[in-house]
């Protein structure tokens, strides 16, 4: 993918484009629905992500530019996890429930380990319930590990750029002497960080469009 500038405009026309194209998706019928689902959640995710990169750059607010760079940085690791299979497409449907019941137990020992928090563990309870029934009533398990990022770039042969893009973003996203000290020195990173980030766009939705022609579904442009 080319990396000069044209790149930028090119994901901000596609962008701007998708939302026709994700209803046209979402409303297609000829796959089971949570295959389908995998997929409008990548184009989804995508859109939502770069809406949330170009406002950051053009508001200047560097930890929202930079953390919607990073979680496109991810989900380029994600896409290219898809495309490899449809099996991989249906993983990312178990996933989703390992990712729900790692999230209840979490807030669940949250709130056990804090009494202020205690009033909130009935309708946490109440969850549970209900997620545990949903997956006994589809025959789906929650049970097993969730896929760490940095585990899937390491099996993609990318654990050196996610351990070096990730933690520079992550130095932009939180509180640091960085940013603490020299507020003024930051002005520099937005057209970087929107170069960089329109080029993981681009990656991304190419990748998606890609896996959509293969299973026949609408492309998103």
């Amino acid at each position: 993918m080319s990396n000069s500038p044209g790149h930028m405009s090119i994901a901000e026309r596609r962008a701007s484009d998708m939302k026709p194209a994700i209803l046209r998706l979402n409303a297609d019928s000829s796959r089971p629905p949570w295959f389908t689902n995998v997929l409008v959640g990548f184009a989804v995710e995508l859109r939502r992500s770069f809406h949330e990169l170009h406002t950051g750059v053009s508001d200047h607010i560097l930890g929202r530019a930079a953390l919607a760079c990073r979680n496109l940085l991810e989900i380029r690791y994600w896409t290219m996890y898809a495309a490899k299979s449809e099996d991989n497409i249906w993983r990312l449907r178990k996933e989703a429930l390992i990712d729900m019941r790692d999230m209840l137990d979490k807030f669940t020992t949250a709130c056990q380990a804090n009494p202020e928090l205690a009033p909130v563990l009935p309708s946490l309870q109440q969850g549970r319930a209900w997620f545990e029934e949903q997956c006994r009533q589809t025959g789906e398990s929650a049970d097993g590990p969730y896929i760490r990022v940095s585990n899937l770039a390491q099996e993609l042969g990318l654990a050196d750029e996610h351990r070096t893009m990730s933690s520079f973003l992550s130095k932009l996203i939180h509180p640091t002497g960085f940013s603490i000290c020299l507020p003024g020195a930051e002005d520099f990173t937005y057209q970087q960080l929107y170069s960089v980030g329109c080029w993981y766009f681009n990656d991304c939705f190419e990748r998606v469009n890609e896996v959509l022609k293969r299973v026949n579904l609408p492309v998103l442009e």
